[in-house]
């Protein structure tokens, strides 16, 4: 009964905490209609500044190891001008300080966590006159992403050559993520998904730092439509007709780690202050399974090779980034599965299946490409990114396959 009772307190507490510091927000905000009557302008600036003011007596608050106790004052000040009897506010304070030792405990345990993380992002690995870090703990990022892939195929039978296209339909996803100290935590949906009109899915998780990185890519898609060309005679091929799984990784190491920062441009954890650039070498697996009605291409290739990568700081306030990673396969694993039918003479058909090895051909190569361009001010930041996945594996005489895949993302967001 104690506990149940202790939690309805705790609860109580913890719901006049948000209710002031929503009442205060409130207090801050002009009515609309006196708003438009009386300097819109410098009402809207009276809201900056306060919710300014309650950010950095947020962070002021965090210094202290008091992040869970940061409106205490203000809970204060609310009780001292309620006109509450002078007996219920001494049975409140009674309660208050019991939730207070708990908060502090609490506190001290999250401040321990803190400094570690803080001993941890502020460690010097770099030239601080080319790389720093954000002057914040919190980074909320807003982001729109764009993505498409496209499968060409060629070959040759009884001297004809034949061509495919085929393109898969783009996928849109809005996201948001937050990250403190540099861990980072994010959400994204699909509009179409929810809807129903998207039957493809995709998954992204990339992580970058200044010395390495990846990206991983898995997608599934059965929206691929196009054509296939035999000498003169082209056919369509609608939606449904393909399937596809396929898994891209890729992988770098960048030599000048000191001074030229990937997460600058693409993570936003890091700030390139001065223009850099620096030698890569990097592995790209490209791996997928795709089916016809009458065919099953499976494909399986690893390669390694090196690059360059480059960022431009422009008036300090703008940042360019480019660099290419070209790949050359090392070793494949890439077959095709054909299904025939046959008459066994009975009045019945026999199906077979008949598998064949695809030839190496040099230069069968996966090669990535990145561009990014950032735009900062004061605490925020905005801008672009993308990614471009291009690998050819196979020989033309028997079955080439190559396909493209892309990512563009847009994001806007804030440190604080």
């Amino acid at each position: 009964m104690m506990k149940t009772k202790n939690m309805h307190i705790t609860s109580s507490l913890w719901l006049l905490r948000v209710v002031l510091l929503a009442t205060t927000l409130s207090l801050a905000m002009p009515d609309a209609a006196i708003a438009q009557e009386k300097k819109p302008r410098r009402k809207f600036k009276a809201w900056l500044m306060c919710a300014d003011s309650l950010r950095l007596e947020l962070r002021r608050s965090a210094d202290r190891g008091q992040m869970l106790q940061w409106t205490d004052s203000v809970i204060m000040a609310e009780i001292n001008k309620n006109k509450m009897s002078e007996k219920r506010k001494q049975r409140y304070m009674r309660r208050h300080i019991k939730i207070q030792k708990r908060l502090a405990r609490y506190d001290r345990q999250l401040f321990r966590g803190d400094s570690l993380l803080a001993a941890n992002y502020h460690k010097v690995k770099y030239d601080t006159a080319y790389i720093g870090r954000p002057d914040a703990r919190w980074t909320i990022k807003y982001r729109g992403n764009l993505s498409g892939a496209d499968m060409r195929t060629t070959s040759v039978t009884d001297g004809v050559q034949n061509r495919s296209r085929v393109t898969a339909d783009c996928r849109g996803t809005l996201s948001m993520a937050v990250a403190y100290r540099g861990l980072g935590l994010g959400v994204a949906v699909n509009p179409a998904k929810f809807a129903g009109k998207c039957k493809d899915f995709e998954y992204n998780l990339n992580s970058y730092s200044n010395r390495y990185g990846f990206d991983v890519v898995f997608l599934s898609s059965k929206t691929y439509h196009g054509y296939k060309a035999a000498d003169v005679e082209r056919i369509d091929i609608h939606k449904g007709q393909i399937s596809q799984n396929a898994l891209n990784l890729n992988f770098y190491y960048a030599f000048n780690f000191r001074r030229f920062s990937f997460p600058a441009a693409f993570s936003q954890s890091y700030i390139q202050k001065r223009s850099a650039g620096s030698w890569m070498i990097g592995a790209s697996f490209d791996g997928s399974k795709t089916e016809l009605s009458d065919m099953t291409i499976r494909l399986n290739e690893f390669a390694v090779g090196a690059g360059y990568a480059y960022n431009l700081v422009a008036f300090s306030h703008r940042l360019f980034h480019l660099s290419a990673l070209p790949t050359v396969t090392v070793y494949s694993h890439d077959y095709t599965k054909t299904k025939t039918t046959a008459d066994d003479g009975n009045d019945q058909t026999a199906t077979s299946t008949m598998r064949h090895d695809m030839k190496y051909h040099f230069p069968s190569a996966i090669i990535t490409g990145r561009a990014a361009a950032v735009y900062s001010w004061r605490n925020k930041f905005a801008g672009t990114t993308a990614v471009y996945n291009y690998s050819v594996a196979g020989d033309e005489d028997h079955l080439q396959v190559r396909r493209n895949k892309w990512r563009v993302r847009m994001f806007f967001g804030f440190r604080f």
